[in-house]
């Protein structure tokens, strides 16, 4: 089985829609264009979108259980009772917990937290983790970014004298478990507008909610202060950056550069990006990486005391503990994905329709960014499992047009547990099923994905001649980020361009720098880990299609747009 590559599709609006809009809105047709290519076709949501706005977030009593869980939460604050916050180990998780504590402790309540090992204790919530915060005198247990289906343990929680209160945005079945509160968008009895929240949004809606209820108090309870913190566990746990999403994520990322807390700057700090404006980007290839590494290899609690520290000192020591970490991740998951790249490219592509392997020497914190990887490389559902005698942990990522969850639920009788989205979830399962699970899901695979849905596709929303590219679109479209999921970058398509210029840059001289046109119509380009691919294509060619965002570069104070390759082509008449 070899890498796939891609075929070209434009997406396209309705050119009268378009043409309104940019009227409407004094923006350019390009603009526009863009726009309408993600369903924002009218004048107010095309202002809301280019102009996020905390006042346009919904209200989050609109949430299930939202009022039960604030009153809750805040008279546990007055009553002097003990509080608990219990997150996942990935960077919402972390992120999630830091916020709770965080205006927790602002508002006077006696809180703690902990975030269980990956290695040892897996995800979620667990009986020993109910009877051990029973044992510390925790009268209320709070949730972040797991529990919704946590049934066991509800009940063991209201056995044990412990009140729970459950925030989660993970995918919710016919009922939900029997606590105090069980605040999720994704509940089936929920008229929330919005169901995308990750994790940490959950989390800051019900910290929305107890400042609303504890009379908006001024300075560190404000929990709009910490948007720096939603922002960076939203962009990382890639949900749509779509509506109150889009919110968090504009004006968080906007916070985050002159973050004021100590571990956010100490973060920007060891990642090389101090001073400089935060893009979503960075969060997703840099900042979050690090903040996930320790979950991943050891303990979790490292990015939570990253968060919640008071000390410049310990901020610094712990993010250059958790760059550490992350180059350690690096190291492995480059081994693991070699080992599991060997029988993979030996794989029929015609009978292979979802990638199942396991091993007794994976590293299970690492294997889900080795599954997105081969997904990505070979365009199929993929599964790892790391097994430690007879039960492994497993890592799954999917592609457009195969709902994970749902595939994983026709096979729940082969798993001994599983949980999460559509495309990524987890799963644990005995070794001796493995071959069982294997054959189901590429049954399912057969029936749901066709030999068309298992070509991957770049979707591009415009081609533009030579002399459309220009520094002032480049300027334009900026106003479109962040990127994300449900938002990508606006990719657009020219075709024969002459080659003026071409070299290597680079480590290893991986990447291509290109000068692309005709006469003044000329315009930079970059294409990263696209040297090998240019050098195939461009032979006996000078003249190359190119598929490409359009970005603002700046150098010697200069701004200029540049292309950022997404793929490129031998033209037809080149």
């Amino acid at each position: 089985m070899s890498q796939k590559k891609r075929t070209w599709e434009r997406v396209a609006a309705d050119p009268r829609v378009a043409a309104e809009l940019s009227t409407r809105c004094s923006i350019s047709l390009g603009m526009a264009k863009v726009l309408a290519n993600r369903g924002i076709v009218d004048e107010r949501s095309a202002r809301l979108f280019l102009e996020p706005d905390i006042a346009s977030m919904h209200d989050p009593f609109a949430l299930p259980d939202m009022q039960a869980a604030a009153g809750r939460l805040l008279d546990a604050v007055r009553q002097g009772e003990k509080i608990r916050v219990y997150g996942d180990y990935d960077v919402d998780g972390i992120s999630s917990v830091s916020l709770v504590v965080s205006v927790l402790r602002a508002c006077g309540a006696d809180v703690d937290y902990y975030i269980p090992n990956r290695l040892i204790e897996g995800y979620g919530l667990s009986i020993e983790a109910i009877q051990k915060a029973a044992d510390d005198g925790v009268a209320l247990l709070v949730t972040a970014d797991c529990g919704i289906g946590a049934f066991d343990e509800a009940e063991a929680a209201g056995s044990c004298g412990v009140d729970l209160i459950i925030t989660d945005h993970h995918e919710a079945g016919a009922s939900v478990p029997r606590c105090a509160a069980v605040v999720n968008p994704k509940r089936h009895d929920s008229d929330y507008p919005f169901k995308e929240l990750a994790g940490v949004g959950v989390a800051f809606k019900l910290c929305q909610a107890l400042w609303r209820f504890a009379g908006r108090p001024n300075g560190a309870a404000d929990p709009h202060g910490y948007l720096d913190l939603v922002a960076l566990g939203t962009i990382a746990d890639v949900v749509p950056l779509l509506d109150e999403n889009r919110i968090i994520a504009k004006l968080g990322l906007a916070m985050m550069g002159r973050s004021t807390n100590l571990g956010v700057q100490s973060l920007l700090d060891v990642a090389g990006l101090t001073g400089r404006d935060i893009k979503a980007g960075n969060v997703s290839f840099t900042l979050g990486p690090r903040v996930n590494a320790a979950g991943r290899l050891g303990d979790p609690s490292l990015g939570a005391r990253l968060f919640l520290t008071d000390s410049r000192q310990e901020a610094s020591e712990l993010a250059a503990m958790l760059d550490e970490e992350n180059r350690k991740r690096q190291e492995i998951e480059l081994e693991i994905l070699r080992q599991v790249w060997e029988p993979v490219s030996k794989m029929n592509t015609r009978s292979t329709r979802a990638i199942i392997l396991g091993s007794e020497g994976w590293h299970s914190g690492v294997i889900g960014i080795v599954a997105s990887k081969i997904a990505e490389m070979t365009y199929r559902p993929t599964v790892l499992v790391a097994f430690e005698g007879d039960v492994g942990r497993g890592s799954a990522r999917s592609i457009p047009g195969f709902n994970l969850f749902s595939a994983l639920t026709e096979c729940s009788d082969l798993l001994l547990k599983y949980g999460g989205h559509a495309q990524a979830a987890g799963l644990s399962i005995r070794s001796e099923d493995l071959g069982a699970f294997r054959e189901r899901m590429n049954r399912i695979g057969h029936e749901r994905l066709s030999e068309e849905d298992l070509i991957p596709k770049l979707y591009f929303d415009e081609e533009l001649m030579e002399t459309e590219i220009s520094d002032s679109l480049a300027r334009e479209l900026a106003a479109l980020e962040p990127h994300g999921l449900g938002n990508p970058s606006p990719v657009f398509v020219t075709r024969n361009m002459l080659v003026l210029e071409q070299r290597s840059v680079g480590e290893g001289g991986r990447h291509l720098k290109l000068k692309l046109g005709r006469g003044e119509a000329v315009v930079s380009a970059i294409g990263f880990r696209m040297t090998q691919r240019y050098s195939d294509i461009a032979r006996n060619s000078a003249e190359i299609d190119v598929a490409y965002s359009l970005d603002v570069n700046e150098w010697n104070g200069r701004t200029y747009a540049e292309m950022n390759l997404k793929d490129i082509r031998r033209s037809s008449v080149g």
